[in-house]
């Protein structure tokens, strides 16, 4: 495809030696603290490369309750960050249009469980094909991205996007009965339910949990997903819907919670090594979404992985499914919290 190149405009760091970064409304962001594309370059065949920084601390990002390497989510959201930079300075999308997430998977290599390095450098290569146009209007993409950290192959990224003018989106989003939408900042209140206990999701803060009023049953686990409509990197801005990033910590909780049910391990052992989700419909904010993770299965393609497959219900319809992959990590230092503690009846 043909490419629009739109000159780079990338933000100065400050004084305390913060990398430079992308502009927020360029990623889709709010807080600067929420940005971690320091820049990015296109080339002529529709392929670019792109730079992100990990944070060396971050109140969610990098709180995990046994840390050992970068987050794979984190990395996830640096691909969702150049490929939205991209879409707007290089592929002529207008500001106004809306980003609608088809599908999207990432695969790791054994390189990116490495020790965590405050700082570290994502470098991303990305290729990009099916495009489909409207006139001059792109309308979807789909992206290739292969990763490295601090220069060592990383693993691959893949996602399809599509591209909706404001008009169409209003339309799809408006509902039958006329009523108004409403937004995550309504949601920004104490969950309604019994948290999970953050280390059975591996996490150490509890305002980073979102499962709730968790239930074992003989193959699965189900939770209630919380709105945290508050919280300051999951909902960095006003949402309509739950976004796909959103779910997938609600997915990648649940995988890890059934996992340490059945997989003879905390939580906190099991590093994600494969994601794959795709998006059929909006999650609603003011319904309630039932997140059920299937008992764990062995993984194709490396000993001792586990598979578990995630699916989110709403109102009697799947706007989601999603599939992780964890390999057995070394051992947690944690207290050992047991399987059958992980749901509450």
């Amino acid at each position: 495809m043909s490419v629009t190149v739109r000159p780079l405009t990338a933000a100065g760091g400050d004084a305390r030696g913060t990398p430079p970064t992308v502009p927020r409304e360029s990623v889709h962001r709010q807080s600067s603290s929420e940005v971690f594309l320091g820049s990015a370059v296109p080339h002529p065949d529709g392929s670019f490369t792109a730079r992100a920084v990990l944070p060396p601390t971050h109140p969610y990002w990098t709180d995990h309750a046994h840390p050992r390497a970068a987050d794979p989510l984190l990395l996830l959201e640096c691909c969702r960050q150049a490929e939205t930079y991209a879409a707007h300075e290089f592929f002529g999308v207008p500001a106004d249009d809306k980003f609608v997430l088809v599908d999207w998977s990432l695969a790791l290599e054994p390189a990116a469980d490495g020790p965590a390095v405050a700082g570290a450098e994502v470098a991303i290569e990305a290729t990009t094909h099916d495009a489909e146009r409207r006139g001059d209007a792109l309308r979807a993409l789909a992206y290739r991205m292969r990763l490295s950290v601090n220069g060592a192959s990383a693993g691959e990224a893949r996602m399809r996007v599509r591209y909706v003018p404001q008009a169409v989106y209003r339309a799809m989003r408006t509902r039958r009965d006329g009523s108004a939408l409403p937004s995550s900042q309504e949601y920004r209140g104490r969950p309604d339910g019994v948290p999970a206990p953050p280390a059975e999701v591996a996490r150490a803060a509890e305002d980073n949990v979102l499962l709730l009023d968790v239930r074992r049953e003989d193959d699965a686990l189900r939770a209630r997903m919380r709105v945290a409509g508050g919280h300051p990197s999951l909902f960095d801005h006003a949402q309509d819907h739950v976004p796909g990033m959103v779910l997938m910590e609600a997915g990648r909780q649940a995988a890890l919670a059934a996992l340490a049910c059945w997989g003879g391990r905390p939580a906190a052992d099991w590093r994600t090594s494969v994601l794959r989700a795709g998006f059929s419909a909006y999650a609603e904010l003011d319904a309630p979404l039932t997140v059920t993770a299937h008992r764990p299965e062995p993984a194709d393609g490396t000993d001792g992985a586990l598979g578990v497959r995630v699916t989110f219900t709403q109102s009697g319809r799947s706007p989601a499914e999603a599939y992780f992959a964890a390999v057995p990590g070394p051992a947690s230092p944690l207290p050992r919290t047991g399987g059958d503690t992980a749901a509450r009846a």
